[in-house]
């Protein structure tokens, strides 16, 4: 084991000096989160019993249960209790699209490159890249988990102790290494970081939508999904270690798992075998973007098919959401039917719009994924011998970025489809079409100007693309977590989240729609130019 582990400290110090800024940026975002959504809820809850229980019974409603967990059945709410209702699930996805990419990158990644042969070559054991990457993901899990535990217990919310601050934190860092070692093992059985990629994330939402459809109708059923093992510890209720347990058992088992796989097979080799292919290729795969279409489809076909899931998932909640106000007395007494029913459409419009803001971010990544190859794969050598032959710098960079473009748009196309549709047929009083006109004019657009971000940063500064995710994900979160933490109305318009905030409700504002056309063509343009001039080793 030791022979096999030589030299794996300077590996790690090399990783934890590679990837400083990309930790520290997920760091400083994921504390963020912690402390303001710790202070928001403090101050919703503090003196408002009202106001406390209007927040308890919205996080009650089908919809919020999709997407942040099932609130857990107590007599009395306080803010720590649904702090964790609210926080757990979502923590743990966004810990998850930090450390999954991360572990691939430091593992799989560095064979792809070729860096790992050279170290290899050295006095360097067979595992110690993958021990290398499991101790960067243990300490920076550790100092993530210190720093929640220390915003915790600064705020100090109505009915936590530091036991309870303890327990979450362990938690949020036992979810780290879980999701890590999924990621670590499929940098192993496959011999490519797109498959792992790709592998690891379906994994991902596989646990998220078998926690969203049992935390509805099957509760008991969470248990299925490993997102739903945290769930299962009732933060700040019943302190539940017996999940945690369980977690960081598995966590172990699969990080060894990977370490035996590695120490067992050939560098650049996976378990899992790629088809050899065809000995002759095919006459149309000459053109630049039949061979973007043969290298992408297994992806497009995935996004294409996650979207159409989820949607048909989320559309499924639709006529829970629906029928709140008709099971609420007061209401009933209040309003006549015809009033409960438009009501009730204005509900469903509502969740829609906060739907909406997941489905644009989920086109988004899917184009963007295929614009950033452009840069990935001119670095790794993939388009020495297309910049020998005819194709001109242009022609590839618009190849890559319309099928970019194109797949956002489809995966966008196919996940509203799916939840108008499903939604459609679950609720009493099905919505007209000319609401999923408003989804598609006010999506099409942010989705496509979000993409040509993305397209003008590779373009024109390569070293910076990976800031495109934060800007996402801040406007995304923003957008989400507005209304429940009593944000500014107005405090998302940094991103088109912010711009489509009223849709389906209302149309999308002509100014904003004219504003995120005029800035996807002017970006479109930049990116493509700022290509042209880039040197190919940049």
């Amino acid at each position: 084991m030791r022979h096999s582990n030589r030299n794996a400290g300077y590996l790690l110090r090399a990783n934890l000096k590679q990837n400083l800024k990309f930790s520290l940026i997920w760091l400083v975002i994921l504390i963020m989160m912690i402390a303001s959504g710790a202070g928001k809820l403090e101050a919703a809850f503090a003196g408002r019993a009202s106001g406390s229980k209007e927040i308890v019974k919205m996080l009650r409603a089908p919809g919020m249960a999709a997407m942040f967990g099932a609130m857990p059945k107590v007599d009395t709410y306080n803010t720590a209790i649904v702090f964790a209702g609210v926080m757990v699930v979502f923590m743990i996805i966004l810990q998850a699209l930090w450390v999954m990419p991360l572990m691939i990158r430091n593992t799989r990644g560095q064979e792809e490159s070729g860096l790992l042969e050279m170290v290899r070559a050295r006095n360097v054991g067979r595992t110690a890249a993958i021990t290398a990457a499991s101790l960067e993901l243990l300490i920076d899990s550790a100092i993530m988990g210190i720093l929640y535990f220390v915003s915790l217990a600064a705020v100090n919310m109505g009915g936590t102790d530091l036991y309870g601050d303890f327990l979450f934190s362990l938690g949020m860092v036992i979810a780290n290494l879980l999701f890590g070692a999924i990621a670590l093992l499929f940098a192993q059985l496959t011999n490519n970081t797109r498959t792992a990629n790709m592998l690891s994330y379906m994994v991902l939402t596989a646990a998220y939508l078998v926690r969203l459809v049992t935390d509805i109708q099957h509760q008991n059923l969470t248990w299925l999904s490993p997102i739903g093992w945290f769930e299962k510890a009732n933060f700040y209720t019943d302190n539940n270690v017996w999940a945690l347990g369980l977690a960081l058992l598995i966590s172990i088992l699969l990080a060894a798992s990977a370490t035996m796989i590695a120490r067992n097979r050939d560098l650049g080799a996976g378990i899992i075998a790629e088809r050899t292919g065809r000995a002759k290729a095919a006459g149309w795969l000459r053109s630049i973007p039949a061979l973007l279409w043969r290298t992408e489809r297994g992806l497009f076909a995935g996004w294409l098919i996650g979207a159409v899931v989820f949607g048909g998932v989320m559309g499924s909640v639709l006529g829970g959401v629906g029928d709140i106000l008709k099971t609420n007395p007061l209401y009933r007494k209040i309003l006549d039917v015809g009033q409960i029913n438009a009501a009730n459409q204005t509900m469903v419009l509502s969740f829609l719009g906060m739907y909406l803001g997941i489905f644009v971010a989920l086109a988004v990544t899917a184009g963007v994924q295929v614009a950033f190859r452009l840069k990935r794969d001119d670095n790794l050598g993939y388009l020495s011998v297309i910049h020998a032959e005819k194709p001109t710098r242009t022609t590839i960079s618009i190849s890559y970025y319309c099928f970019g473009l194109l797949a956002g748009v489809f995966v966008l196309s196919a996940g509203l489809l799916a939840l108008f549709f499903t939604g459609n047929t679950v609720l009493s009083h099905p919505l007209p079409l000319k609401y999923l006109g408003r989804l598609f004019a006010a999506s099409v657009p942010a989705v496509i100007s979000f993409i040509a971000l993305g397209i003008a940063l590779v373009g024109l500064w390569p070293r910076l693309s990976s800031l495109f995710w934060l800007y996402m994900g801040a406007g995304l979160i923003v957008q989400i977590f507005r209304g429940l933490f009593d944000l500014p109305k107005h405090a998302g318009n940094f991103t088109p989240f912010g711009w489509i905030a009223n849709v389906p409700v209302e149309n999308v504002d002509q100014t904003w729609l004219i504003v995120m056309v005029v800035s996807a063509i002017v970006l479109f343009i930049l990116g493509i130019a700022g290509y042209r001039r880039q040197d190919l080793s940049l």
